[in-house]
Parts: structure tokens; sequence; C-alpha cells
């Protein structure tokens, strides 16, 4: 009798889960005239490294999003991220104090699926 054990393994570490940026739209324009974010803010572009993701605009007092790693970062390693608010003209504020982010490879899960076949 031969047995042949199959061993299916995952290739990539846990599902990435995601996580939550926060921050608070601006008030106001660089010349000093009021901003209303609710009316006036078009989508914001989160900018890391080379990867550019827009994010839309909710018009509420504390804005949220939910991000994952993999889709905001151009790989493995540190990686430093701002923020540009775009208005409904397309008039581009001052990026953001720049915060940083690092994403670390992780080991990879456990084996998923064991197949067992006897002959």
């Amino acid at each position: 009798m031969k047995t042949l054990i199959a061993l299916i393994v995952a290739l990539f570490s846990v599902a990435a889960v995601a996580e939550t940026l926060t921050w608070t739209p601006p008030t106001t324009r660089v010349d000093g005239t009021p901003l209303i974010p609710e009316t006036e803010l078009a989508p914001y572009e989160l900018v890391c490294g080379e990867v550019t993701t827009t994010i839309p605009a909710t018009g509420e007092q504390d804005q949220s999003y939910q991000v994952r790693k993999h889709e905001i970062l151009p790989g493995y390693g540190e990686t430093g991220c701002y923020m540009i608010a775009v208005d409904t003209d397309g008039l581009k504020s001052e990026p953001s104090e720049t915060v940083y982010l690092t994403w670390e490879k992780g080991a990879p899960s456990a084996v998923t699926n064991i197949l067992i076949i006897k002959e």
C-alpha cells in the first residue's frame, strides 16, 4: 500500500488586516479664507512613496478610512506617507506632515489543508 501525502501550504502570511487612517479636514485655505469641507473638498490623495491612493471626502468633521498596507505601500520596509487635500476646483493643499509606516514580512501561516491519499 502506497501512501501519498499532499500538503497544500499557504504561500502568504495571514490575510492583511485593515488599519484605520484618521485625520481632521482643513477648514481654511492657504490665503486664510474659509473652506467648507462638507461641500468644497474633493477626494484626498494619500501619497506613500511612489503610490498615490485616492480617498473620497465624506464631509464629516473627523475623517477615517480603512487601509491595507499592501494596497497603499510600495513594498516591504519603511515608507514616508503624507496627505493632500484637493478642493472641488482641483486646487491642491501643501502636503501634510509625513508619517512613516513600516510593512514587515511575516512568516507564512500554518498549513491549511492536508490531503492523505491511500491506495
